[in-house]
């Protein structure tokens, strides 16, 4: 096995590479594209092409955090700055945003990027995940993207996340994980710094907060990685290039062992928010509830149960939102909050939510109908368009056919 000098210098001259645009096709950049990874286009719009073009995620940790005006984020390996850019946007001039990242030269690209962004309330700190530089319970969301695979000591780093976050505060973290590796992947240097030889497995990830001491650890969101995806991390022959012991290996050989995961979890103490999670079984009667209270239609509900996610505080629901599919489009729905839980972000955190699982199960346009929420879908990306460009599956849906009024506004958003 490599020491953990051996691989942090691996590491770090990688990413060295990429911020001077060199990483090749072992690279961990395009691992995923950003509509897969959970990227909107609104998002992404007006963002320094040097931030878009210099990621090197596998999701976004922003896709079901429920960040607020006025918090202070950590996002640990910032790389280029693109997560750290789109959390200054939700904190507002109020919030602050900090990055760590143990690269000089993606510290100087992110600094730029924030420069040409306008965002004053960014700041970058060299340093490295097992040692931050941050003071104590000093953050209230950390954040990271495809970075503690990277790191060989991750109990470390989970004890540090655990210090810097203030009491009640919530992780939501987007990251490479793997199962049963072969040994020559794990020792392999390259494989190191391509996100995949420090890959650890989902059920080691969850046991690793929350031995540090978190709360309410979940699984947000899987995205299994097809062959091409793991070539590119492997460096094997179909990637077009040899990386060492990982190439020889094969993409074939890694098949279903490896996907991008988003974790989230909460620190112990404070006041807690809402955690979203995917609905099931149990949670239908509550979903009903939900929905009659507010006099929507509950018609179908069970039908699309498996696309549908409920915001839970406390043990109780207190929102939930789904969607009815239809290959590569989808039918937005049932996006609903119990009165005395609005005004706290909890909708946007659902509907975010639920175009991130959207774009991940390959739906590429999203339509919804509204009587209420028109200027607040607007806000969200959505634009009216006539009824009658809607893919004929979606027009037999129940809130087509009779539960929403023909004079209800049809919007739509490409995913």
């Amino acid at each position: 096995m490599r020491s953990n000098e051996e691989i942090k210098a691996a590491v770090q001259e990688r990413y060295a590479q990429a911020a001077q645009g060199q990483t090749g096709c072992c690279g961990p950049s395009g691992s995923v594209t950003f509509q897969v990874a959970g990227y909107g286009a609104d998002e992404l719009k007006g963002l320094p092409q040097e931030a878009v073009g210099g990621a090197l995620g596998c999701g976004n940790p922003l896709a079901f955090a429920g960040v607020e005006p006025g918090q202070v984020v950590l996002d640990i390996g910032s790389g280029a700055g693109i997560d750290c850019l789109l959390a200054a946007e939700r904190v507002g001039p109020a919030g602050r945003v900090i990055g760590v990242d143990m690269t000089p030269e993606m510290l100087r690209r992110a600094e730029a990027n924030a420069a040409a962004a306008g965002h004053t309330n960014v700041e970058f700190r060299l340093g490295e995940a097992e040692r931050l530089p941050v003071a104590d319970a000093s953050v209230d969301w950390i954040i990271s993207n495809c970075v503690i695979n990277l790191s060989p000591d991750k109990p470390a780093v989970f004890r540090e996340i655990s210090r810097v976050l203030r009491p009640g505060g919530r992780l939501l973290i987007a990251d490479v994980v793997a199962e049963a590796l072969p040994e020559q992947v794990r020792a392999d240097l390259t494989a190191w710094s391509s996100c995949l030889a420090g890959a650890i497995s989902e059920k080691e990830y969850v046991a690793g907060l929350e031995t540090a001491g978190f709360a309410d650890v979940q699984v947000v969101s899987r995205l299994p990685y097809e062959i091409g995806q793991i070539a590119a991390l492997a460096g094997a022959p179909e990637a077009a290039c040899g990386c060492g012991a990982a190439s020889e290996v094969g993409a074939d050989d890694l098949a279903g062992k490896v996907r991008s995961v988003s974790f989230s979890a909460r620190k112990p103490g404070g006041a807690n928010g809402p955690t979203i999670r995917a609905a099931g079984a149990a949670d239908l009667p509550a979903i009903h509830e939900l929905l009659e209270e507010a006099r929507l239609p509950t018609a179908g509900v069970a039908d699309h149960l498996a696309d549908f996610l409920v915001a839970e505080e406390a043990g109780r629901a207190v929102g939930a939102v789904g969607m009815e599919r239809a290959g590569e489009v989808a039918l937005f729905r049932s996006l609903v909050v119990r009165p005395g839980a609005r005004r706290r972000g909890i909708g946007e955190r659902l509907f975010r939510a639920l175009e991130a699982i959207a774009r991940a199960r390959g739906v590429k346009r999203a339509y919804l109908l509204t009587e209420t929420i028109e200027a607040r879908c607007r806000a969200w990306g959505f634009t009216r368009v006539p009824r009658e460009t809607v893919p004929a599956a979606l027009r037999a849906s129940p809130e087509f056919t009779g539960c929403c009024p023909a004079s209800a506004p049809l919007m739509a958003k490409d995913l």
